[in-house]
């Protein structure tokens, strides 16, 4: 193949990988209302910044959380306080939820979901440990701690919803 020939489709390639990534940038996407947009009553923003709030609202993880990190300034005591405030609210709102729902499920599904949560709290402090591990005495307990954080928010979250979903079905 001649220099000639490829050229066009290189061309062509260009155009539509340029086509693509337009339609993904910020600046493409349409402006968001003068209302904000609600996901399960949480207001979230467009863009980049709808995908960190989504992430951590959406959960439930709350403001006076990042209120706090940004008291921290940064230290790393302070972010640990921070999250370990906030793992004990997640830990408390987790058992809610897990209470809530084992109260709801038949025999059989109350065995499974028993077994479940028992992997899942395995896998979540070997996983957050692994993350830990990798910055050392310094920063490690701080990324355990967000880490145990932020999933312990997420699995209340899945349990909130899979109530919610029984709550239809019945």
């Amino acid at each position: 193949m001649s220099l000639s020939s490829t050229l066009p489709l290189a061309l062509a390639i260009a155009l539509i990988a340029t086509t693509a990534t337009a339609a993904v940038l910020p600046s493409a996407l349409p402006q968001p209302p003068d209302q904000p947009e609600a996901i399960h009553g949480v207001a979230v923003r467009s863009n980049a910044e709808r995908l960190s709030l989504i992430s951590l609202r959406y959960y439930g993880i709350r403001p006076a959380y990042d209120a706090c990190m940004k008291q921290s300034q940064g230290t790393v005591p302070a972010q640990q306080d921070c999250a370990d405030m906030e793992l004990t609210y997640q830990d408390d709102r987790l058992n809610r939820a897990y209470k809530t729902l084992l109260a709801n499920l038949d025999d059989l599904d109350k065995r499974a979901a028993i077994q479940a949560q028992r992997a899942w709290l395995t896998f979540r402090d070997k996983d957050c440990g692994a993350r830990a591990g990798r910055f050392g005495s310094n920063d490690g307990p701080v990324t355990e701690s967000a880490c145990l954080m932020k999933s312990t928010a997420y699995r209340a979250q899945q349990l909130e919803d899979w109530r919610r979903t029984l709550a239809r079905v019945e």
